[in-house]
C-alpha cells in the first residue's frame, strides 16, 4: 500500500494542483500513470513567515478588541489591498505584513497612499516592530 501526502495550498502559484486535476489523475483508469509533479513525495515545504506573522498581529488585535478582517482569495481584486483591515470603534486602520526582509509592490504602495489621501491609517509593519504594533492596538 502507498500512502499518499497531499498538502493544499490556499493560492493557486504554479505550485499546487487543483481539485480537478487531482480527481482526474485518481479516477485515471490507467494504473500507470504518472504521478503529477505538484504531488510527488517529498517535494519540500514552502516557508511562509508573512502567513504566521499575520496569525500573530490578529491574535494580538483581537486581544485589545480589535475585529480583523482578511481576504482570502484575492482573485479579482485590484492588486496593492493590504492584508489586514482592522475596526475598533470609531478606528479603523489598515495593515500591510512583510517579512523581515519584504518590500512593498508598487501596487501596495499605491494603494497605500490612496488610503491616506482618504484620511485612512495605514501601517506597513515587520516582525521586528513589535513594540510600535502593540503600541497601535492597545
Amino acid at each position: 500500500m502507498i500512502t499518499l501526502s497531499l498538502r493544499v495550498e490556499d493560492i493557486n502559484d504554479g505550485d499546487t494542483i487543483s481539485g480537478n486535476d487531482f480527481a482526474r489523475w485518481v479516477d485515471s483508469q490507467d494504473p500507470d500513470a504518472p504521478i503529477p509533479e505538484q504531488i510527488k513525495p517529498g517535494k519540500p515545504k514552502r516557508n511562509y513567515p508573512e502567513r504566521e506573522f499575520q496569525q500573530k498581529v490578529q491574535q494580538l488585535a483581537r486581544s485589545f478588541g480589535w475585529t480583523d478582517w482578511h481576504v482570502l482569495r484575492s482573485k479579482g481584486m485590484r492588486g496593492g489591498f493590504p492584508d489586514l483591515l482592522l475596526l475598533r470603534s470609531p478606528e479603523i486602520i489598515w495593515v500591510e505584513l512583510k517579512a523581515q526582509k519584504g518590500k512593498p509592490t508598487k501596487d501596495q504602495i499605491a494603494m497605500h497612499d490612496m488610503l491616506r489621501e482618504c484620511g485612512q491609517q495605514v501601517y506597513l509593519w515587520y516582525p521586528s516592530d513589535l513594540e510600535e504594533i502593540v503600541e497601535v492596538l492597545r
